[in-house]
């Protein structure tokens, strides 16, 4: 009775032992029927052959997972049909047995194939091989006695077992911060980063393996990247998304194992450091004096962890004022004194009031004089409700050169100075000298305190076609009236903290104020009569940390810390 034999193929490549090459066979889904071989006799030697002769395999993972053999894959599906039943098997894609090529004008070919390997396939497991002969499936107990009678070849075996050895393929080793390169701007205390993250060599390297990864930002601290300071260290993490599902970090190699992904990054975050070179201080151009703790300093917080570097950043304020600062950062976060200037950011009065009442900057607290009538009105139109609160006493003062006679003067004689009543030193009792006064620019602290202060509405003599000279900052005013080239001609005002402590000039003289030198005592006592104040202010509701520094410096801890700063207290 003759067997219907059934083949599909989907790509069929053969090899003859009459060409010694191998051949494609027509690809297609059609079934091929065969009938069963028909054994004739030959007359030909009889040759042994050992169709699996060097043939040996290893196996290894694809991405995804799926089992193959390292160098000679089984990737052309056939669906036999014999006896009723169909199976389906996997062909070797290039069998290279040299068994079956080295033997010429037999007319024989044959092919290999096995079952589809199960997914619990694990190191040890017996793999069997079989053969397909002339792309036709022969049943394996009659299969020598065919090959033999039909073509004189002896086959030794006509299955093989391989005991499944896994030879995985070596991980693609990947530092995907290879080439990064970053760049931190400082904007007042505020950070700007510039990076090559998607162009560095790492990322390249992923995306020419197909893997595409982000980096995600974060404060190794914690916070959040807008509150980055000098001194903080940044972290990058890479993260890769699959199926809509982000990992993250050590989770993408643990991915990748799972996957059989052949890739494993060397490092999966980096933190970076903001770097000196990049950062300075707003107020350097204001200030010659170094910003050292003074000989008898000492810790006056009992709670150092109550306001952290972060509560701190979030204060403006003027130049004079920036010692407070200095001195809260150095209670509370034990920064050294050189370092004092990346983390102070001071942007002088007006500008200071402006971020403060704008809600700029993050900018919830400013150390600074009482608030001009542009301040205030700027307040009124975006609804906001300043809270002024004075935390230290201070005495505005009037400045001249040394070589200056004039020792005080009242505050009627600064009036018709600043007014163009009196313009020549003599008439106060000074040298036959015109008077060069100096004033500051509008919204300044230090033009705020003389209008409100002193002239008390009479108008200034500010324009430009006059001898009045307008200093932009206050460092700029000291030195000019210091200079040779006025010599003792000129006259500015300031406040005495700054002069004693920030900005000093062995050639200024401060002049009294109707007999009164603006000493702390007399500014306590209130006999100075140009006694000024510095002032904590906030925005009403805005900010509760803020209020709380505000309040911590009002308390008498607080004072004592003033006054180790070198301020005079309100009390």
């Amino acid at each position: 009775m003759k067997k219907q034999i059934l083949l599909s193929t989907a790509a069929l490549l053969t090899f003859s032992l009459l060409t010694g090459c191998s051949e494609k066979a027509d690809i297609s889904s059609s079934v091929v029927s065969t009938e069963e071989p028909t054994v004739e006799p030959t007359t030909q030697k009889i040759i042994s052959i050992d169709p699996f002769e060097d043939l040996d395999l290893e196996y290894h993972h694809r991405k995804g997972g799926v089992i193959e053999e390292c160098d000679h894959p089984f990737n052309r599906e056939r669906r036999l049909v014999a006896d009723d039943e169909t199976k389906n098997v996997l062909v070797m894609s290039e069998p290279t047995a040299y068994s079956i090529r080295k033997r010429e004008n037999l007319g024989l070919s044959m092919e290999v194939y096995r079952d589809p390997l199960p997914d619990d396939i694990k190191e040890g497991d017996t793999i069997t091989l079989h053969l397909l002969i002339n792309n036709k499936y022969v049943p394996e107990d009659n299969m020598k006695e065919y090959v033999r009678e039909t073509f004189g070849v002896e086959l030794t075996r006509i299955t093989k077992d391989i005991t499944v050895h896994f030879n995985e393929d070596p991980k693609t080793e990947i530092d995907p911060f290879e080439g990064v390169e970053l760049k931190f701007i400082k904007d007042g205390n505020q950070y700007t980063i510039e990076e090559n993250l998607e162009e560095c060599k790492g990322s390249d390297k992923l995306k020419y393996m197909n893997i595409d990864i982000n980096y995600k930002l974060s404060l190794a601290e914690g916070y959040s990247i807008y509150h980055l300071i000098y001194g903080d260290k940044i972290k990058y993490t890479v993260t890769y998304t699959e199926d809509g599902k982000e990992y993250s970090g050590e989770e993408i190699n643990k991915l990748f194992d799972e996957r059989w992904q052949n890739v494993h990054l060397t490092e999966t975050e980096k933190v970076f450091e903001v770097e000196n070179k990049y950062a300075y201080g707003r107020y350097s151009a204001n200030i010659n004096v170094s910003l050292t703790r003074p000989d008898n300093w000492y810790q006056v917080a009992s709670n150092r962890n109550r306001f952290t570097k972060y509560d701190l950043s979030m204060i403006d304020g003027s130049t004079a004022t920036v010692p407070i600062t200095a001195e809260l950062i150095r209670q509370f976060n034990g920064i050294e004194d050189k370092q004092l200037p990346y983390y102070i950011d001071h942007n002088t009065t007006g500008d200071a009031y402006e971020n403060l009442i704008l809600g700029k900057k993050y900018k919830n607290l400013i150390f600074v004089t009482e608030p001009s009538d542009d301040e205030l009105a700027l307040a009124a139109e975006n609804n906001v409700e300043l809270q002024v609160d004075k935390i230290a006493l201070d005495g505005f003062v009037f400045i001249t050169h040394k070589d200056n006679p004039v020792d005080s003067l009242t505050l009627d004689q600064i009036r018709d100075i600043y007014s163009g009543a009196i313009t020549n030193w003599s008439e106060v009792g000074g040298y036959d000298e015109e008077i060069i006064p100096y004033v500051r620019s509008k919204n300044s602290g230090s033009q705020t305190a003389m209008e409100n202060m002193v002239m008390q509405g009479i108008p200034m003599i500010t324009h430009p076609d006059t001898r009045v000279q307008i200093a932009m900052e206050m460092g700029g005013l000291i030195d000019s009236i210091a200079s040779y080239q006025n010599s003792s001609k000129s006259i500015g005002y300031s406040f005495n903290y700054y002069l004693r402590n920030l900005y000093k000039n062995e050639d200024i003289k401060v002049l009294n104020i109707d007999g009164i030198s603006p000493d702390n005592e007399n500014l306590i006592n209130g006999t100075y009569p140009l006694s000024s104040g510095y002032y904590a202010v906030t925005v009403k509701g805005r900010d509760q940390k803020a209020e709380e520094i505000k309040e911590y410096l009002l308390s008498d801890e607080g004072q004592e810390m003033i006054e180790l700063a070198g301020y005079c207290p309100i009390r």
